[in-house]
């Protein structure tokens, strides 16, 4: 396991022991793409922690997955598949393995990535989900899970909260938009292999996600504001914190995915978000500054960081038809902020 801590230790074993029929993945081969990720690397866990499946973890970087999986290389159950998914030789990949289920997870999430990579972020999410969607179809699988995002949401128009029908404003001529267009458009390519092939596909839809498994560079607030909590400095806020989002701890998010990729629905969209307590940024930099002893501290923004950052001040997300399938998050943004910020400390 890549987290050897207590608290860490006790999500997987929770997520483990969820009553969900564990028993469809018996003797079944997963590929996973963006296994190192956030919420990849907590669904890794959880499923070697089951047993019962063949693990096929995707990614650009072997020496990422060393870093997370080490224990795992060598494991019968296990392997690491060298994979850039918007450069998938379709023809080749089936002559290699076939597989029973995908969940595509891999994305450029953080702002300095969008920034910085603004066609890796639009591409993994089109041509990407098209060179997996093409692949499952001509493998056969049983079920395609396009983990998507509540950035698909764009910008409220006045309402207080987005349900799963929910549309709004996204200005697509701009560099920030790469990432919520090209959602959207994988979204709506994973219904078009509905549509035609008459695959099997179900799309959770994540807010914004934190965790002890994120990566410790990454540019998202929520991240920043934990790093500074852990390393016990000021909390840096760089706008006036109004913005308030849904937000849902990463074993928590793992745990909704995997209510919606074996209870849900063909063809359906699943919010992902704990709705217990709706936080601006503000008052969660405050809460961390607080857990740390320090201050928040206000500093503007630089070019790229400005380029990646949503303009969206309203976020929050309904999360009624997820629990309707059995699931509840165990941790709410202070708790599981809290916890976050324990066990990265301990890794450090």
């Amino acid at each position: 396991m890549y987290i050897d801590n207590r608290l860490y230790v006790e999500d997987i074993d929770r997520l483990a022991a969820l009553d969900l029929p564990w028993s469809k993945l018996d003797g079944k081969k997963i590929l996973l793409t963006g296994a190192t990720g956030l919420i990849g690397t907590t669904l890794v866990d959880v499923l070697m922690k089951k047993g019962n499946v063949k693990i096929y973890a995707a990614g650009r970087k072997k020496t990422s997955a060393e870093e997370r999986f080490g224990g795992y290389f060598g494991a019968s159950n296990f392997e690491f598949i060298s994979l850039d998914v918007n450069a998938i030789d379709v023809e080749a990949l089936l002559d290699r393995l076939k597989v029973d289920y995908i969940i595509h997870a891999a994305s450029n999430t953080h702002p300095v990535q969008y920034a910085t990579d603004p066609v890796g972020s639009i591409m993994s999410n089109i041509l990407g989900t098209y060179n997996l969607l093409e692949y499952g179809r001509r493998a056969e699988i049983e079920r395609f899970v396009f983990v998507s995002s509540v950035e698909i949401y764009g910008q409220a128009r006045g309402d207080d909260a987005f349900d799963e029908k929910y549309c709004g404003y996204i200005d697509c001529n701009t560099l920030r938009a790469g990432y919520p267009e090209g959602k959207r458009a994988g979204e709506a390519l994973c219904q078009a292999y509905i549509g035609k092939y008459g695959m099997d596909v179900v799309i959770p839809r994540l807010s914004r996600c934190y965790g002890p498994t994120m990566r410790l560079d990454d540019s998202k607030a929520m991240s920043q504001f934990i790093m500074n909590g852990v390393k016990r400095e000021d909390i840096v806020l760089k706008s006036e914190g109004l913005p308030q989002f849904s937000y849902c701890y990463s074993a928590d998010a793992a745990g909704g995915l995997l209510y919606a990729w074996l209870l849900g629905a063909k063809g359906a969209a699943y919010n992902v978000a704990d709705s217990s307590e709706i936080l601006s940024l503000r008052q969660i930099a405050e809460y961390i500054a607080g857990l740390a002893g320090r201050k928040v501290v206000f500093e503007i923004p630089d070019a790229i960081q400005s380029a990646g950052f949503s303009k969206v001040v309203k976020g929050v997300m309904l999360n009624d038809k997820l629990r309707a399938l059995g699931w509840t998050p165990h941790d709410d943004t202070r708790s599981g902020v809290k916890k976050t910020i324990e066990i990265v400390r301990g890794l450090m």
